[in-house]
């Protein structure tokens, strides 16, 4: 963190730490300076000389309180809202370099990440003011220690005060870990409760929302989710705050004793009213070291729990990214499935199971089947978004797992069923499909044309430069014609090894259905001829005569594979599907 504050800006980090540094002495000074005052005042000869001088002391320790106290914050604060900023950059990139998706899956790291991206004191806030927070623990310590040496001058069991007012350092402490479990275990209901008020607040779900009215009961769930959290933090904080009450009562019993040790001093004439001035000062400012002390702990205990997630991504992402070989430019033989199997994090039974399957370079190929038989599990294996748990994939003899994974998707195109909406320009919302052609107007209107989006871009008041989405005052588009754009973005890489169309026109009409496939057939042909898989994975069997082999799967197996003729002939589970659709569409 405090790299991070330097390459923020090295001055401010630099002026920061020496501010921190010089009111570390504050609260000495000024003691010091009220107890000559009033020795000298007490004394005879040169009262004039005593108290000026006190007063000059003082005034310099009240000017370094002053300093330290207003313009160290208000830099210290600009510059942790900088490296709070540029930690969120490094927490995003490092999630985002991590090659596959199965981690997005699983509730253990989307706690952590939830945590470490906490709100308020918490998460990155709390860990981008740590190195403060730490120097000025560090120096609030460093005049801690000079209170100590300024007790014992007076009498040595003074010093024992300062023992004492650890009692609420170390009690506290205690208390600060009960709070900080509790968090810990309640963050997967906080992200639950988050995501069922999501479901009522945002308008994207909120439609069924309020046609089923079941709001009130996702409301009540929540409630009852963020209740039971909240119940557990703050028996956890009573607990802790009892921890820290019994630390204080040992402080407070110890100044006691001091003070009364002090006014039989100076009954006997071993002290001074100066000391006794200055006892009071620094035992009435102790409570405030020991406070500062106490909150620069927790707040560091704090940023060493987010410290720890963060530690975490960073090992997590490391540990998943691994140097591989480069893609192929050119398939010459294919892809090959060899007894793969795969089952996803936190299930038994497994997505898919011994699946042994060759795709040869240049086919088109079917994937049919009914839902969770494993089709757009196979696809994820195959765009290298998940590892398989057992078995090997082979890209012209290269297994997969040995390619870079980021050169693989380069060379990678496709349409999923769950599309993403881009709120962009029209020409950047497909565009991004390719983003070396990102600004290349001709090759968006020949993708978006293949796509089926043509027409679509031509009744928009700005065609190409049309801002989509209602957030930023765009156009509103059908979930139809989103999907239009995203098969123009699949389409927009004009030679991928392997071209995935999952479900690409489920949101269209027959009409526009029948048109894009004509255009399909085109690109099909296309990237066969450069070699190059087209996987349909599709529920439509009319979609399916551009496929020249056709793979069934149920259950996680492959259950049947050849051409359209082939499978009707044997009369299996492709003919008795496809005669079921074939019935209700007659």
């Amino acid at each position: 963190m405090l790299a991070l504050s330097v390459r923020a800006d090295p001055k401010v980090a630099s002026l920061v730490g020496v501010l921190v540094v010089f009111g570390a002495g504050a609260l000495a000074l000024t003691a010091l300076a009220q107890r000559w005052v009033v020795d000298a005042a007490a004394g005879e000869g040169r009262l004039a000389v005593g108290v000026v001088l006190a007063a000059v002391v003082g005034a310099a320790g009240l000017a370094a309180i002053t300093i330290s106290t207003h313009v160290q914050n208000n830099l210290r604060n600009d510059l942790s809202d900088r490296v709070e900023v540029l930690l969120n950059q490094e927490i995003l990139t490092s999630a985002s370099r991590i090659p596959t998706i199965e981690h997005l899956e699983r509730p253990k790291y989307l706690d952590r990440l939830a945590m470490l991206r906490a709100g308020g004191a918490s998460g990155t806030r709390a860990l981008s003011v740590s190195c403060w927070v730490a120097v000025e623990t560090a120096a609030t310590l460093f005049g801690l220690g000079l209170t100590v040496f300024l007790l014992a001058d007076v009498h040595p069991a003074l010093s024992l005060l300062t023992l004492l007012g650890a009692a609420p350092l170390v009690l506290g402490d205690r208390g600060d870990r009960l709070v900080q479990r509790a968090l810990d275990e309640t963050a997967e209901a906080a992200r639950q409760e988050q995501a069922l008020h999501d479901l009522c607040a945002l308008p994207g779900p909120g439609k069924e929302v309020r046609i089923t009215g079941n709001g009130w009961e996702l409301s009540r769930r929540a409630r009852n989710l963020w209740a039971s959290a909240t119940r557990r933090e703050v028996a956890a904080q009573v607990r802790g705050a009892a921890w820290r009450w019994a630390g204080w009562i040992c402080f407070i019993a110890g100044l006691v004793a001091a003070l009364g040790i002090t006014v039989t001093m100076i009954r006997t004439g071993r002290a001074t009213a100066g000391d006794l001035v200055l006892i009071i000062v620094l035992a009435g400012r102790l409570g405030e070291q020991i406070d500062a002390t106490l909150d620069g702990v927790s707040r560091l205990s704090e940023a060493g729990r987010v410290g720890r997630h963060y530690l975490w991504l960073q090992d997590y992402a490391a540990a998943q990214t691994r140097d591989g070989c480069s893609a192929p430019y050119r398939l010459r033989d294919g892809i090959v499935f060899d007894d793969v199997s795969f089952t996803y994090a936190g299930t038994r039974s497994p997505a898919l199971r011994e699946i042994n399957l060759r795709l040869p370079a240049g086919s088109v190929v079917g994937l049919v089947g009914v839902n969770g038989a494993g089709k757009s599990t196979l696809v994820k294996l195959l765009t290298a978004m998940y590892r398989p748990t057992s078995g090997s994939i082979f890209v012209d003899g290269v297994e997969l797992a040995d390619i870079d994974a980021a050169a693989w998707r380069e060379r990678l195109s496709g349409a999923f069923q769950d599309f993403v909406t881009p709120q962009l320009p029209v020409s950047e919302a497909i565009g991004i499909g390719d983003l070396s052609r990102l600004a290349d107007r001709p090759a968006v209107l020949a993708a978006a044309e293949r796509g089926g989006a043509a027409e679509l871009i031509d009744r928009l008041p700005h065609g190409l430069d049309t801002q989509l989405g209602r957030a930023f005052d765009g156009e509103e588009l059908s979930h139809g014609q989103w999907q239009k754009l995203a098969l123009a973005r699949a389409l927009m890489r004009p030679s991928p090894l392997v071209l995935v169309l999952d479900e690409p026109t489920a949101a269209l009409d027959p009409q526009a259905e029948h048109f894009v496939f004509e255009q399909f057939a085109e690109q099909c042909a296309q990237v066969s001829a450069n070699g190059g898989i087209v996987i349909l994975v599709s529920h439509r069997f009319s979609t399916l005569h551009l496929a020249d082999h056709i793979v069934v799967l149920s259950d996680g197996r492959v259950t049947e594979q050849g051409s359209h003729a082939e499978l009707l002939a044997s009369g299996g589970e492709y003919a008795t599907l496809y005669l079921t659709q074939a019935k209700g569409y007659q």
